[in-house]
């Protein structure tokens, strides 16, 4: 299992890897926020649907479908490629997409449980429903076990808000 901060990391060590490589910076403190929305927003979406709402009957499904956010995130990329946020909107799908991987790495890499396999596919599969659908049943065994993604998660955060602090100007003059 993939923990909050952990779909974070799994995109933003590439990106700021990719940064530092092609530009000899961090990333923007713009690239970095969208970056945390996207890595967190399937679970944010599908989550709360899931376990709370009983509205799906899995917490991997609807947003970590491929069927479904493969076209969303082209027409964002379009849409926002038209505006000339394409950059941004290219971070934001990266990072929405390393969440579904993440998600389903074992599948990719190990090559096992393939129980959710369907769910990628949702609706032209029917999904396989959670086994543990609750909040608590997916809470960590202890604490500990999250420090160091936490406080780098923690400080991933801060850059990003510090950076777009800082420069104090407007949203709009940054993405461009």
């Amino acid at each position: 299992m993939v923990y909050p901060a952990g779909h974070f990391l799994l995109a933003a060590v590439p990106l700021t890897a990719y940064t530092v490589a092609r530009w000899r910076r961090l990333p923007s403190g713009l690239a970095v926020f969208l970056l945390l929305v996207a890595t967190q927003l399937p679970d944010v979406i599908d989550k709360p649907l899931a376990w709370t709402f009983a509205v799906l009957p899995s917490g991997r499904m609807l947003a970590h479908s491929l069927v479904v956010s493969l076209p969303v995130l082209t027409v964002l990329v379009l849409l926002a490629t038209r505006r000339g946020y394409g950059r941004y909107a290219v971070v934001f799908s990266a990072g929405y997409l390393s969440h579904i991987a993440g998600d389903f790495y074992p599948m990719l890499r190990l090559g096992t449980d393939y129980y959710f396999f369907p769910n990628l596919f949702w609706p032209l599969l029917a999904a396989n429903p959670d086994r543990s659908p609750s909040f608590a049943a997916h809470a960590p065994d202890s604490l500990l076990s999250l420090a160091i993604p936490l406080v780098v998660f923690g400080l991933a955060v801060s850059y990003g808000a510090v950076t777009m602090y800082r420069r104090r100007e407007p949203m709009a003059a940054e993405i461009r």
